[in-house]
């Protein structure tokens, strides 16, 4: 038994000596990089509270103040880069429509910026004068013109030299880019294949770059995907679906990961460059503290330029809210949800209301609530469209819904019972309208924002709608509303959207 210990013990040994010799090695041969990278900034740059309903901790980040204390403190060479949509979500970021958020990223001396579906919203001139303003590329690999030719001030990737290593950017929009984007901006625009776009751009990196990183608009899923489906890349520094992913996925020898928004976190990698290119890579979180990386003065000292009439409106209180008024409650209730469609349905006074989830941006903190609070929440300009529907046109929408390819529609004057994890055109159980079931052929009418009435998000169906009208007002304009009229707000905790799932 002895015996068998000592050796034992003797293999382990050999095996730590080993080990250390690599790591020895490894530091005698390569050079340690930062890659520093966020997503969907949003226009987000001043210090913002937020809340965690789970542990009911509430914490605070400093925005792009912190963001620039946070870069001072790093101890090594990095690249500073953004994987898109970077402007549209907030009062600053509407500010000479993005150009304030370009002058913010400037002077945090951002490398280069993918080109994400929210830089398109005003269209390709004023996308064009942005890439003007900045100092930095907007990459994007796989967005072209309606008519196939390549837009000039797009580049499909950049080269850049940090420490003497090479690191190739390229960047890849969401294939599905004309279900986000509507009418004449959507017809501006093309998209190719994302992995046969990422893969050409690999395939011309491999002999110029000692690592290439692609810039990802696809969501987490669409990520893990590409991956599968790529060779030559790295990593991929993804965004679109706002997660803050604590750890890094590894897939066909592929880093995935993906910083959360609105400069909440900046996500690190530790590179470890060599010259036969990675040979280590570790992924961090860290969260931007206004108490760890004080903010300063770095936003309020650029923005005064840039302040108009509107800008100025955005610090009036409209109301009050009671409690933290959450996009989701942690479980079946979507308070927010609820707010915005109460608010378009008595407005508009029809039997129901529908609004995207994805166009619901921020949550609403207790206490005084001002304008900018509730452009936060419903940035788009989007006005309220009202029109009639039948019950087996209103079930269509809500079988889309039901599949969460682009979240769940939030309701009015009805309710859902689905199952998620049933087969596609089979999940919708139940349309309950005042306790019975929604009857197929009665017409309805119903309010719904502009972006889905022209159906946006792929929900065509409203396109179907009969007397389609205007109600006159936009949908940030309800909110205010609503605000004015039962302050202090306590909003619907009713469950109206039911998944059932096993």
């Amino acid at each position: 038994m002895k015996r068998v210990m000592k050796i034992a013990l003797g293999v382990l040994l050999a095996g730590l000596v080993i080990l250390a010799s690599r790591e020895i090695y490894v530091r005698n041969t390569t050079d340690e990089i930062y890659l520093v990278y966020t997503s969907d900034i949003h226009g987000h740059v001043l210090p913002e509270k937020h809340y965690d309903a789970a542990t009911g901790v509430t914490w605070e980040t400093g925005g792009a103040g912190s963001m620039s204390a946070y870069l001072s403190f790093l101890d090594k060479p990095y690249l500073l880069i953004d994987a898109g949509d970077i402007f549209m979500g907030t009062p600053e970021g509407a500010l000479e429509k993005g150009e304030f958020i370009v002058k913010i990223m400037n002077d945090l001396k951002y490398s280069a910026v993918a080109a994400g579906n929210h830089e398109l919203d005003y269209g390709l001139e004023n996308f064009r004068q942005l890439s003007g303003k900045a100092d930095f590329p907007f990459l994007c690999c796989n967005l072209i013109n309606s008519d196939g030719s390549e837009i000039p001030f797009v580049k499909p990737y950049e080269i850049f030299d940090v420490a003497g290593y090479s690191i190739g950017v390229t960047a890849v929009i969401e294939e599905d880019i004309h279900k986000v984007l509507t009418g004449e901006n959507a017809a501006m625009f093309a998209v190719r294949s994302a992995s046969a776009s990422v893969q050409r751009v690999a395939d011309e990196l491999a002999e110029k770059c000692h690592a290439v990183v692609v810039l990802s608009g696809l969501g987490l899923d669409g990520d893990k995907e590409l991956a599968r489906q790529i060779t030559g890349v790295d990593i991929i520094a993804g965004g679109e679906t706002h997660i803050a992913l604590k750890k890094a996925l590894m897939i066909n020898g592929i880093m995935v990961c993906e910083p959360g928004w609105g400069l909440r976190y900046a996500g690190k990698i530790k590179m470890r460059l060599g010259t036969r290119g990675l040979v280590r890579a570790e992924w961090k979180l860290d969260k931007l503290l206004a108490s760890q990386y004080t903010s300063g003065s770095f936003v309020s000292e650029r923005i005064g330029v840039f302040e108009n009439e509107d800008y100025k409106r955005m610090n009036i209180p409209v109301g009050s809210a009671s409690m933290w008024i959450q996009r989701s409650s942690g479980g079946p209730v979507n308070p927010m949800g609820n707010l915005v469609a109460d608010a378009m349905r008595i407005v508009a006074g029809t039997d129901f209301a529908f609004q995207n989830e994805y166009g619901i941006r921020a949550e609403i903190a207790p206490g005084t609530v001002r304008i900018r609070d509730l452009v936060a929440v419903s940035p788009f300009g989007n006005k309220i469209v009202t029109m009639k529907l039948t019950g087996s046109e209103i079930r269509e929408l809500l079988e889309q819904s039901a599949t969460k390819e682009k979240g769940l529609l939030q309701m009015s004057g009805l309710k859902m019972i689905f199952n998620s994890e049933l087969p596609k055109g089979r999940k919708l159980l139940n349309v309950i309208v005042k306790n019975a079931d929604i009857c197929p052929e009665k017409e309805y009418t119903v309010a719904t924002n502009s972006f889905l009435a022209g159906g946006g998000d792929g929900f065509v169906t409203f396109k179907k709608g009969r007397d389609i009208g205007d109600a006159g007002m936009k949908l940030l304009d309800a909110t205010i509303e609503y605000f004015k009229n039962n302050s202090p707000v306590d909003p619907s905790q009713e469950e109206r959207v039911t998944d059932i799932r096993n």
